[in-house]
């Protein structure tokens, strides 16, 4: 793992998974993947986990032991022998560095790569990406509007813009840009 780790931070790392819950006596806990893909869980030796509930606290663990199926994954952290201290670690953020997160499809992005990308409607600033949520039908890019982009933005000035192609054109994470083909969707 990066230095980053080390010294309580844990730039340039992405989210690759959720300890969601103990399971078992042994101190294994299950493990829910960002991608619903398992293969790169199950390469893994040590992991850096985050800690939401703790301030974002950080700290690198070894693998003990690995159970990982196409489908979920149990996973033994070094020093974790018990259900008690596997209970401490649910909720925690499995982060990874990039090399070993799961492998991007054609026109998949990373979500730490949409983050701070400019929202950009015929060439005009409107937003920022603030962060990917999970929807019903697909995912929606959650972004902060840029001021006087939208008329009477006085209340709410976060919107919720789908993840799919009829909303959103070219992602240009090089250029941090991404393509609004609608204004009207930020309404």
């Amino acid at each position: 793992m990066g230095s980053s780790a080390g010294d309580g931070r844990a730039d340039g790392l992405l989210v690759t998974g959720y300890v969601r819950s103990a399971h078992g006596l042994g101190g294994f806990v299950r493990v829910e993947s960002v991608s619903g893909e398992y293969g790169h869980i199950a390469a893994l030796t040590e992991a850096v986990l985050r800690f939401p509930r703790s301030g974002g606290a950080v700290k690198t663990y070894r693998i003990e032991a690995m159970d990982a199926s196409a489908s979920s994954a149990l996973v033994k952290f070094v020093g974790v022998d018990g259900p008690d201290r596997a209970r401490e670690l649910a909720g925690a953020e499995i982060l990874v560095p990039r090399d070993m997160a799961c492998p991007l499809a054609e026109g998949e992005h990373y979500v730490d790569d949409l983050c701070q990308c400019v929202l950009v409607h015929e060439g005009t600033p409107v937003a920022t990406v603030i962060g990917v949520v999970e929807g019903g039908t697909g995912d929606l890019l959650e972004v902060a509007l840029t001021e006087g982009s939208v008329p009477d933005q006085s209340a709410n000035k976060t919107r919720l813009v789908p993840l799919q192609e009829e909303f959103v054109g070219k992602i240009d994470t090089a250029a941090k840009t991404v393509e609004l083909k609608h204004r009207w969707i930020l309404e």
